[in-house]
C-alpha cells in the first residue's frame, strides 16, 4: 500500500499551483515529454488518466511530473495513468523514466504506473575500473538525484547482460553524491537477468538514498554466477548513507549459482539504517545461498538493523546455505565491526547453518531480539558464530529454534557473549534464564502477562523500557511490567510494535466492492487478537482507529492511502484492559463505527 499522507499532497499542491505554472497533458501538450520540454524549474506537468507510450527524460529540470493523484489523492489515478516504455527509439535505451542530467530531489515523479521498461546500456566506475552495465528497468538515475513517490513500478525487465541491475529502479550516482528518495511506491514483479552478476531486482542503489514506505514484492533476480535480491546498496568513492525504513519486502526470489539476500544486501562503502521493515517470505535458490532476509557483507560502515520483522525467509540451496534471517559476512576482520542488531523479530527462517542469524568474521551487538522457531538443517538454529566472529547477545529470547547441532547457539571458531537472555536449554552468562517465555501469540510474539522475561533483562537504567506517561513506574506497552528491561524484541529503550499492517484481500477488477463497508470484528468478544475487515468502493485516504468509552484514541490501526478493494486487519490488543471499545473507519466523507469487546 502507498503511505503517502494528505499533508504531503497538500504541500505539493501549494508548491505546484501557487508558485509555478501547470502544464496539462494532453490538453496543453500532447505527450508527457512535450510537457517536460515546455516546463521550467518549479513547473508541474500534470498528466490526465490514460496510457502514454513514452520513455521520458527530466532533462535536469526541478519540476514535478504527476498524475491527477497529486490533485485529489485518489489512488485510482495511479493505475489509470500509465507510462509504458516498451517501445523505445533505441533498444539499448529502454528505461521508462530518466534522471540523468544532474537532477536532485526537487525533480519529482508521482502517481504513475511505470511499466514495460528494459533498462539502459551505460557504465559505472568502481575502484578506478570502468564496467559496462545494463541498469534501471523502470527508472534510471545516473549521477543524479530524484524524488520518486506514490508510483506503481511493475513488470519491467532488464534482459540478459554480463552485469545487470535495478529491475524497478536503478541508481548509479556514487560519483555525484546525489541523493535519491524512493517513497510510498509499489515496486512489484520486476526482473533482472545476467550472464554473470546482477544486483537489485527491485532497487539498485549505488550511492546515497532513502527508501521508505514502499511495497517491494514479487521481484525476481536470475544470474548464472551471482544474483542479489530485492534491494542492493553500496558505494565506492565516498562513504554512502542509506536509510531503508518501513518497507514491505516480501516474496522476492533469487536464482543463481551464488544467491544473495532475498530482501536487502548492504555491500561495502555504506553506512546503513535498516529500520521497521517487514522482510518476509523471500526465497534463494541455487548452489550457494547467503542471507535469506538481510545480508551485510564486508562493510566498514556503521550498520543499524532495528525493529524489523524477519520471518519465513528460505534458502533452498544444494550446497551451502547460511543465514536465513540475517547473514553477516566478512573476509577481512577489519570489516563488519560496527553492527548493532536491536528489537527485531526473527522467526520461521530456514537455512542449513545459522537459520536466524549467521555471523562470519564479524562483530555484532545483538540486543533485545526475539529469535524463535527458525530451522537449520545442520547447525545453529537461532545463531551461528563462525571464524573469529564475536557476537554479544543481551536481553534476547532464543526459543523454539531447531538444528541437528546447536538448536539455539552454535560456535564454529567464534565467540558468543550472552547475558540477561532467555536461551532454551541454557547458556552460561550473567542473568541468563532457561524458561518458557510464554508468548501471547504466535505471530507477533508479544509476551503474556506472566512471562518470566518481563523485567528480567539488564537492570541498568540505560536498558530500561520506556515509561508509560499515564502510569508512572510502569512500562509503555508493548513493553510490560516495571521499567526494568524486558527480554525480547519489545523490551528496552527501542520498544515498539513491529511491522503490524493491513492485508489486501484478493479480488478481480470485476469483483471490486461497490460500497463502503465496515464489518463486525471476529471473534467478538476476543482475547487478545481479533480481525477487522472492511471494503472500499473508491481509493483514497483511510483511517481505522480504536476508541475507549471516553472517546479517546487508544490505537491507530490504519492511516494511509488505499486503493479500492477489500482489506483485513489483524489487531492484537494485549496492552489494553478488558472493556468495551469502538472502532471507526473513515474514508473521504464515508464513516462507520462498530463496537468490540475485549475480555481477558
Amino acid at each position: 500500500m502507498q503511505s503517502f499522507t494528505k499533508i504531503t499532497v497538500l504541500l505539493m499542491l501549494i508548491f505546484a499551483f501557487s508558485f509555478a505554472d501547470v502544464i496539462n497533458v494532453p490538453a496543453d501538450q500532447p505527450t508527457i515529454q512535450a510537457g517536460i520540454n515546455a516546463a521550467v524549474n518549479g513547473d508541474t506537468v500534470l498528466v490526465a488518466d490514460g496510457t502514454y507510450i513514452e520513455n521520458i527524460n527530466f532533462l535536469g529540470k526541478a519540476i514535478t511530473v504527476a498524475s491527477h493523484y497529486l490533485v485529489d489523492a485518489d489512488t485510482s489515478h495511479i493505475s489509470a495513468t500509465v507510462i509504458d516504455g516498451s517501445q523505445p527509439s533505441n533498444p539499448d535505451s529502454g528505461s521508462v523514466v530518466y534522471f540523468i542530467a544532474g537532477e536532485d530531489t526537487n525533480s519529482v515523479l508521482s502517481g504513475f504506473t511505470i511499466t514495460g521498461g528494459s533498462g539502459t546500456m551505460t557504465e559505472f566506475t568502481n575502484q578506478g575500473v570502468v564496467y559496462p552495465i545494463r541498469a534501471g528497468g523502470g527508472i534510471l538515475c545516473y549521477e543524479s538525484g530524484a524524488r520518486i513517490t506514490a508510483n506503481v513500478i511493475m513488470n519491467n525487465n532488464v534482459p540478459v547482460f554480463d552485469l545487470s541491475c535495478g529491475g524497478g529502479v536503478g541508481v548509479l550516482a556514487d560519483s555525484s553524491g546525489a541523493h535519491v528518495r524512493i517513497d510510498s511506491n509499489k515496486i512489484i514483479s520486476n526482473s533482472i537477468n545476467s550472464g554473470y552478476l546482477n544486483w537489485g531486482s527491485g532497487v539498485e542503489l549505488y550511492g546515497n538514498g532513502t527508501i521508505t514506505n514502499n511495497n517491494i514484492s514479487s521481484n525476481s533476480s536470475d544470474a548464472i554466477a551471482q544474483a542479489h535480491g530485492a534491494i542492493h546498496c553500496w558505494a565506492d568513492l565516498t562513504p554512502g548513507f542509506v536509510v531503508i525504513k518501513d518497507n514491505h519486502i516480501t516474496h522476492n526470489e533469487v536464482n543463481g549459482n551464488e544467491a544473495f539476500a532475498g530482501g536487502i544486501t548492504i555491500d561495502p562503502g555504506i553506512n546503513a539504517s535498516v529500520i521497521g521493515n517487514d522482510v518476509s517470505d523471500n526465497v534463494l535458490n541455487g548452489t550457494n545461498g547467503i542471507g535469506g532476509g538481510i545480508y551485510v557483507r564486508r562493510t566498514t560502515g556503521a550498520i543499524l538493523i532495528d525493529g524489523n520483522k524477519l520471518t519465513n525467509n528460505m534458502i533452498n540451496n544444494s550446497n551451502d546455505a547460511w543465514g536465513g534471517g540475517i547473514s553477516l559476512w566478512a573476509d577481512d576482520p577489519a570489516t563488519n565491526t560496527n553492527i548493532l542488531i536491536t528489537n527485531n523479530l526473527v522467526s520461521g527462517n530456514q537455512a542449513k547453518e545459522g537459520a536466524g542469524i549467521y555471523s562470519r568474521r564479524s562483530k555484532a551487538n545483538i540486543i533485545n531480539n526475539t529469535i524463535v522457531n527458525n530451522t537449520a538443517t545442520i547447525q545453529g538454529g537461532a545463531i551461528l558464530v563462525r571464524d573469529s566472529a564475536i557476537a554479544t547477545v543481551m536481553n534476547s529470547i532464543l526459543w523454539g529454534n531447531n538444528a541437528l547441532n546447536g538448536s539455539q547457539i552454535y560456535l564454529a571458531g567464534g565467540v558468543a557473549n550472552v547475558a540477561y537472555s532467555d536461551v532454551q536449554g541454557g547458556w552460561s552468562g550473567d542473568g541468563n534464564i532457561d524458561a518458557d517465555p510464554q508468548f501471547e501469540d504466535t505471530s507477533a510474539f508479544y509476551l503474556a502477562g506472566g512471562s518470566p522475561c518481563i523485567d528480567a533483562g539488564d537492570p541498568g537504567e540505560n536498558f530500561s523500557d520506556p515509561a508509560d506517561p499515564a502510569n508512572p513506574g510502569f512500562a509503555l506497552w508493548p513493553a510490560m511490567g516495571g521499567l526494568r528491561n524486558d527480554m525480547g524484541a519489545y523490551g528496552g529503550p527501542g520498544s515498539r510494535k513491529i511491522v503490524v499492517g493491513i492485508k489486501e484481500l484478493p479480488s478481480s477488477v470485476e469483483n471490486l466492492p461497490n460500497d463502503f463497508l465496515l464489518a463486525q470484528n471476529y471473534p467478538n468478544p476476543f482475547n487478545p487478537s481479533t480481525t477487522i475487515e472492511f471494503a472500499l468502493a473508491k481509493g483514497g485516504w483511510v483511517t481505522l482507529k480504536v476508541y475507549n468509552i471516553l472517546g479517546e484514541v487508544v490505537a491507530e490501526l490504519v492511516a494511509e492511502n488505499l486503493s479500492a478493494g477489500s482489506y483485513k486487519y489483524d489487531w492484537n490488543a494485549a496492552g489494553l484492559a478488558s472493556g468495551v471499545y469502538f472502532y471507526r473507519l473513515e474514508a473521504g466523507r464515508s464513516k462507520q463505527t462498530r463496537k468490540l469487546v475485549l475480555l481477558k
